[in-house]
């Protein structure tokens, strides 16, 4: 009787101790949300991050195409995960960081609007940091059909 006493204490503490390992890992942390945006016009349409993310979050990371994770640095895991996500050449993938840590992500399709023209004073293999203050984006459409950020 003691011997399986100890068996069953000693699988309690490894289940205890791999519970907690996985409890303070961001994995279980990551959260999609669905990129939407509202056209406010006929010819004018908003990306509010502020609405497809309400909670608590301080910067937006944009993320371009094939960005490998040592440039996103946003936490081993999280980054090499973020470098899956923004393989596909027709989205942009952004993060919602905390005081440096991600809170959940967005896939950006780029049509009808791209996030890209965003990064379009940035080299294009970096990222960019955008306080929450600022995450709200106006794309009006051109003369040739296509939304261009309004700045």
């Amino acid at each position: 009787m003691d011997k399986w006493l100890i068996r069953l204490a000693k699988k309690l503490i490894i289940l205890l101790v791999f519970g907690l390992g996985f409890s303070g890992c961001s994995l279980l942390e990551r959260k999609e949300y669905s990129y939407t945006f509202e056209e406010i016009a006929e010819n004018e349409i908003v990306v509010d991050f502020t609405k497809i993310n309400p909670g608590s979050w301080d910067t937006l990371l944009l993320i371009p195409p094939n960005t490998t994770s040592e440039r996103i640095g946003v936490g081993y895991s999280d980054s090499d995960y973020l470098e899956q996500v923004a393989l596909a050449d027709w989205i942009i993938v952004t993060a919602f960081l905390e005081k440096g840590d991600m809170k959940g992500y967005a896939s950006c399709t780029r049509i009808p609007v791209d996030l890209g023209l965003v990064l379009e004073d940035e080299d294009s293999v970096l990222v960019k940091k955008i306080p929450r203050t600022e995450a709200v984006f106006r794309f009006i459409k051109g003369e040739d059909g296509i939304y261009q950020l309004k700045k």
